[in-house]
């Protein structure tokens, strides 16, 4: 194998632990994945988003969209409504408990990441 490719996977390798380690540190404090909290701060910026635009805009595959959504829906964070011109869609939005904890999250996430302007 290749030296150069090697040292990039395991560059790949770190940078993947990393973010696992703060996704998991994040979550056993705020309560909120960074997945988690992608998805609602996206459909924050979209009410009544698709489900599948949601998994273009984010970059996630459907099927796993689709378990996260469960999730926040069972945590009365995001409301999934019907579309009016197409009952295979699904409409999502925030609930007031929703914007609750996107905000939390949002006022404490700097404690955990360093963020530079």
């Amino acid at each position: 194998m290749n030296r150069e490719f090697s040292r990039e996977i395991e560059r790949l390798v770190k940078v993947s632990l990393a973010f696992h380690n703060l996704n998991k540190l994040v979550e056993s404090k705020l309560n909120l994945s960074l997945v988690q909290y992608h998805c609602l701060a996206q459909i924050r910026c979209q009410p009544g988003i698709s489900s599948q635009a949601l998994a273009d805009a984010i970059g996630l595959h459907a099927s796993s969209l689709t378990q996260t959504i469960k999730r926040l829906s069972k945590r009365k964070f995001v409301f999934v409504g019907e579309h009016p011109k197409d009952s295979r869609k699904k409409m999502l939005s925030l609930t007031a408990e929703g914007m609750r904890i996107i905000d939390s999250f949002e006022s404490q996430i700097e404690t955990y990441l360093k963020v530079e302007n």
